[in-house]
């Protein structure tokens, strides 16, 4: 039990009858939301494309969109670019979130010193795009892996140190007496009050940081090239831009578009909805 279990004891509720398959019918509403929305969107570019007279070098129509994708798919180029680029981005984001939550940990147990320093590089640091940074990136690492490493860990780090710190100082003084009250160690009062406590800015500051850092990684990509002698979807489409390949450019917007929305809707949407939402911390 946590310490926000033993401070307050609430009365169950009686559980609103329908209440999971109420949410099943929003998650579903929004999922049919999402494919009407996106049919609307092909239709009208397949018929724009089709019938207003412009260059299918500027506008392909959907229908050769998709050939190029299911022939770059089947040959195995478009599998291999988003392997790499999924690969590098969970190295990215696990360096990052680790990072947060030593910053985060700095705040929490180091004093009032070490929290003006942790604001300090937050506040000068978090504004300053990953972008920007290129120039000494490659000045410090070169062009390969590493540097597309350094452009995403920046590009989480901040956010989610922002979101952790919040959640600390928003821990009522009250669980912190009680915690004291039960003799809690570090160890403890951290596993069982702060965790707890700022799971909804965790998870909130994940999602700000994997948005931030799929867009630094296609962008970094898209500079660097191919790190390590591999290249990710940012150099898929340096390379259908370099051969004016315009189908296969428009197939890769397209499947970045549509891994970031499965990770917002299958990891992070089902994340808050089995956790926090169901916990009741969160709407």
């Amino acid at each position: 039990m946590t310490i926000k279990g033993l401070a307050v004891r609430q009365k169950p509720g009686k559980q609103r009858p329908g209440k999971p398959a109420a949410a099943n019918r929003n998650n579903l509403g929004r999922w049919r939301s999402h494919i009407l929305f996106l049919a609307a969107v092909l239709a009208v570019w397949e018929l724009t494309a089709r019938f207003s007279g412009v260059s299918p070098l500027l506008l392909p129509p959907l229908s050769r969109v998709m050939g190029s994708f299911w022939s770059d798919l089947g040959s195995g180029v478009l599998g291999q670019r988003i392997g790499f680029s999924l690969l590098i981005i969970f190295q990215g984001v696990a360096l990052g979130a680790a990072g947060a939550l030593l910053l985060s940990g700095a705040v929490w147990s180091g004093g009032r010193a070490a929290a003006r320093v942790v604001d300090s590089l937050v506040a000068f640091l978090h504004p300053l795009p990953g972008i920007a940074l290129l120039p000494l990136v490659i000045l410090w690492a070169g062009t390969g892996r590493t540097a597309v490493l350094l452009i995403i860990v920046h590009s989480v780090i901040w956010p989610l140190t922002t979101n952790l710190t919040g959640g600390i100082r928003g821990v009522p003084e009250h669980l912190y007496d009680v915690s004291r009250n039960y003799r809690l160690g570090h160890l403890q009062m951290m596993t069982h009050l702060i965790l707890p406590s700022t799971l909804p800015y965790l998870i909130a500051g994940l999602r700000i940081g994997w948005a931030r850092a799929w867009r630094a990684l296609i962008a970094a990509e898209m500079v660097f090239g191919a790190a390590g002698g591999r290249g990710g979807l940012g150099w898929y489409l340096f390379q259908q831009r370099v051969f004016m390949d315009t189908e296969g450019l428009f197939a890769g917007i397209l499947v970045i578009m549509i891994i970031g929305v499965l990770f917002e809707e299958l990891l992070f949407e089902s994340l808050e909805r089995s956790t926090v939402r169901k916990w009741g911390m969160s709407r």
